[in-house]
């Protein structure tokens, strides 16, 4: 199967929905401060599917492949940054906190 490239906005989504999901199974704790701190329970740099062959092949196809080094394109290394900047932000503005707690309602 061909991915198609993802915009930003869905792999932020993306990487949110399995963050929550890893929060939910016990493997990351609700209370996580930021992104470089999930690097504590996971490869938080898979997160967004940008550890799935299929996802990379599609964003190193829409941003020019690798350079001669196999380095990563710039605009692609910005896009990954962006990603991870975002929900950094999303984190430490309470994200995980918010979703991942049962209301105090308990609805």
């Amino acid at each position: 199967m061909i991915a198609t490239t993802p915009t930003l906005e869905e792999s932020i989504e993306t990487m949110k929905k399995e963050i929550i999901e890893d929060v939910k199974s016990g493997r990351v704790p609700a209370d996580c401060p930021s992104f470089s701190a999930l690097h504590d329970y996971v490869d938080a740099n898979c997160y967004g599917g940008f550890c799935e062959d299929d996802v990379m092949q599609a964003l190193l196809d829409h941003y020019g492949g690798r350079d001669e080094n196999e380095g990563m394109p710039d605009d692609l290394m910005d896009y990954f940054n962006e990603a991870q900047n975002s929900i950094d932000r999303w984190i430490k503005e309470g994200g995980i906190k918010q979703i991942a707690s049962p209301s105090p309602l308990g609805e």
